[in-house]
């Protein structure tokens, strides 16, 4: 009597699930223009990315190998920048400690103290002004693609790519409110006409109101400009300086998750392509 086999197949996912796709596109929906709620809902569009990435087919992505290679390029961009800010959010806070301990000891030194002091960090937020500027630069060659495609994953992902622009640009713009003004430089003036080109390109993301750094930035700069330090203005400035520093705090942490998440997005793009070569 011959022997009976029972074979079961298993079928692998021809195509992309419409769940995931699904997803994306309502976390994309809700995506905000203010800073740490954008950068938290992208941290979770990373990680929605990275999941699909993981469940998808590599028959379905290795037809659009061309943009995948440029989206993995892009992300290096992407997380380059990413990486920088959260530089920045450090020497902010470096700065905000420095002052604030020079405050703690204004007994000791008196107001010419307390002045030396404002202008060191008047002079670091220029740098760091300065270095935005270059990052506002960078972001802008990176905010258009030559791929057209009508594939839904593909449209999907050059929406996200197009968000974390907008989000980076927020934040570097969040980041950049005015200081004190030195003398005019060269620099100076291309760092005035990146700002404002990308404010009138993209007004929807200032919002008009002034945040923590724009407030912290006025107390300064009344602090500079007064013949005598009196100590309701030092208060005062040291409870701004409270807020920018947990505002800095919760950037830094937001950028520290996002950053993770684009990391984990790009290891399964990557496993996957590696199937091509």
């Amino acid at each position: 009597m011959a022997a009976t086999y029972h074979v079961r197949s298993c079928s692998l996912p021809a195509r992309l699930h419409s769940n995931g796709l699904n997803h994306i596109q309502q976390l994309l929906s809700k995506l905000p223009t203010d800073s740490n709620n954008s950068l938290s809902l992208l941290s979770q569009l990373y990680e929605s990315i990275s999941h699909l990435f993981n469940d998808s087919p590599a028959s379905s992505l290795l037809p659009h190998y061309s943009f995948f290679t440029h989206l993995l390029d892009l992300s290096l961009v992407h997380l380059d920048l990413c990486s920088k800010l959260r530089d920045i959010t450090c020497r902010i806070k470096d700065c905000l400690r420095d002052l604030r301990s020079a405050f703690r000891r204004r007994r000791h030194g008196g107001d010419f103290t307390i002045r030396c002091h404002v202008q060191a960090f008047v002079r670091s937020r220029r740098l760091i002004h300065k270095d935005l500027s270059k990052l506002l630069l960078l972001l802008k060659q990176t905010e258009h693609s030559s791929i057209v495609s009508t594939h839904p994953l593909i449209t999907l992902l050059r929406e996200v790519c197009s968000q974390t622009c907008l989000s980076f640009r927020t934040v570097m713009l969040s980041l950049s409110a005015s200081v004190p003004k030195p003398k005019p430089s060269r620099w100076s003036l291309v760092s005035k006409l990146v700002i404002k080109n990308v404010t009138s390109t993209s007004a929807q993301v200032q919002t008009g109101d002034r945040n923590e750094f724009q407030m912290m930035d006025e107390e300064l700069q009344r602090l500079c400009s007064a013949k005598e330090i009196k100590k309701e203005g030092i208060k005062s400035l040291i409870t701004n300086l409270d807020n920018v520093d947990i505002a800095v705090e919760e950037l830094e942490e937001s950028l520290e998750s996002l950053y993770r998440r684009m990391i984990q997005a790009r290891v399964p793009l990557l496993n996957l392509l590696s199937l091509h070569i």
